[in-house]
């Protein structure tokens, strides 16, 4: 069914203690993650090893009968070369794209239902699940009914409606147009339906909006039927940037236009695999990097708590002019997973390589949730 990314600053926890006294759920996980070493090798250089840094992400959610909310707290180190004050070289904590020090709440929410049909949400991700990459772990952008601040009405078992604006867009920038979104879907236990209109008013990209213009997504699922489930999608003006397509020393990344989406995954017994793949019918950016993104993965149970996988995806540019290409890139990712009760642990090597490019480095977290 629809999936609602759930993370919230303080003000979801002072509304989770409010309603405590109603019959409610409470999950929190932390994952403690890292690619140990990135050894790199560009072209006849020789090769570079980099600390990969540290990544910590807590997460807490509360639902109840009137109230969704949730606080996302992920905090990471950084390699001490993205840091340069004045000549010298820092160690920090922070975000690779901002150079300042912190941490990060990631996405607010909190959605409050005074009515069982209607909902008040802000910065609520309610995601087809067509929309979703599982190998990737992440969604088509164009795959959001939710919005940052907005409405959901669910009128009937199944069906929601929803329509709202993004917070930036509107306060403090009154020069911009408001970016408006819309969205509808309707889900069974056989299939599910989407369809999402982004950006309405064709506001540009800004530094307080990364849609570029209108958008708007279709999406379509059939659900587990004997293990199998089964997506498909249509964004236009829609992108995706998935890991494999950001490793290439050249800083492109991501699939980007009018954008066709397949997922698939499948469960026999002890056998497990997935499939995902993005295309773009048209480019809608002079630099639009990748026309494919492809990943499959096979895993196998070697017991009931220990999983042996690897995965394989690839970033393809159909330019046919070498001097405007893209380098092609590809990624093998062999891993095992341990399941100790509340506890996952996992390791494993991720290879990225191109023409004449080359990326090792070393995943390895451990995860504890309840």
């Amino acid at each position: 069914m629809f999936k609602s990314k759930i993370a919230a600053v303080g003000v979801a926890l002072s509304l989770a203690s409010a309603f405590a006294f109603a019959e409610a759920e409470v999950s929190f996980s932390n994952k403690l993650s890292s690619d140990i070493v990135n050894i790199t090798k560009v072209e006849d250089a020789d090769s570079e090893s980099t600390f990969a840094g540290i990544k910590n992400k807590t997460t807490f959610e509360y639902s109840s009968e009137k109230v969704d909310a949730g606080i996302e707290l992920v905090f990471w180190s950084i390699n001490e070369d993205l840091y340069d004050f004045d000549g010298e070289k820092y160690f920090g904590i922070g975000a690779t794209e901002d150079p300042g020090f912190g941490y990060d709440f990631g996405d607010t929410f909190v959605e409050v239902r005074p009515f069982d049909f209607l909902g008040f949400e802000f910065h609520e991700k309610v995601w087809a699940t067509a929309s979703y990459f599982p190998i990737w772990d992440d969604n088509a952008s164009t795959g959001n009914l939710g919005s940052d601040l907005g409405l959901l009405i669910r009128p009937v078992e199944g069906l929601t409606l929803a329509g709202g604006i993004d917070f930036f867009s509107v306060f403090g920038h009154d020069t911009y147009k408001p970016v408006v979104n819309f969205g509808a879907g309707y889900a069974n236990d056989v299939f599910e339906l989407a369809a999402t209109v982004k950006n309405i008013c064709d506001n540009k990209e800004t530094d307080v909006n990364n849609r570029d213009g209108f958008a708007f997504g279709l999406y379509a699922s059939l659900l587990k039927i004997e293990g199998l489930v089964l997506g498909a999608g249509f964004g236009y003006n829609d992108s995706v940037a998935p890991d494999v397509t950001k490793i290439h020393a050249s800083g492109k990344e991501g699939v980007s236009g009018n954008i066709m989406t397949l997922t698939a995954t499948y469960e026999l017994d002890a056998f497990h695999t997935v499939g995902e793949f993005a295309t773009n019918f048209t480019n809608n950016k002079e630099d639009a990097e990748y026309d494919f993104y492809l990943a499959v993965t096979a895993g196998y149970n070697v017991l009931e708590n220990l999983s042996a996988d690897c995965a394989f995806a690839a970033a393809l540019d159909a330019e046919s002019d070498e001097e405007k290409k893209t380098e092609n890139v590809y990624q093998i990712n062999p891993s095992v997973t341990y399941t100790l009760g509340n506890h996952e642990l996992s390791a494993g090597v991720n290879f990225f390589f191109g023409k004449d490019y080359s990326n090792v480095n070393f995943p390895v977290y451990w995860k504890y949730s309840f």
